[in-house]
């Protein structure tokens, strides 16, 4: 199962050898949990054992150096994350709940149906 970013917009994958480091959220931890969930802003929003956010939702203070690597501290919260999207109605939208005649002029022109 390929690891990617669960924050809306973010395509990060993980590649071997990228700079970018994935975080699973901790889930042994309840109230940090739902810290990372308020922050992420998606409504309505489960992660499982393997939802994971990249190194980029996370500020620098957010880390703690160890003999020259870098860890997540315990109580890390990711803040990162792009700002005026509506999280809600891109993920609808990207499991075909929200209907046709919701989406707006540009998007009906984009749709797969809207070609040919």
């Amino acid at each position: 199962m390929p690891i990617i970013c669960a924050a809306i917009g973010c395509n990060n994958t993980f590649v071997k050898g990228s700079e970018f480091r994935f975080y699973r959220f901790p889930l042994k931890k309840p109230q940090l949990v739902n810290e990372w969930v308020n922050s992420l802003g998606v409504k309505n929003f489960i992660p499982t054992a393997h939802t994971c956010l990249c190194s980029e939702h996370f500020r620098a203070d957010c880390f703690r150096d160890l003999n020259g690597k870098q860890f997540l501290r315990v109580d890390a919260v990711p803040t990162i994350f792009s700002q005026g999207q509506d999280s809600s109605k891109i993920e609808l939208r990207k499991r075909g709940v929200i209907p046709k005649h919701h989406w707006s002029q540009s998007e009906r022109q984009h749709s797969p149906a809207s070609t040919g």
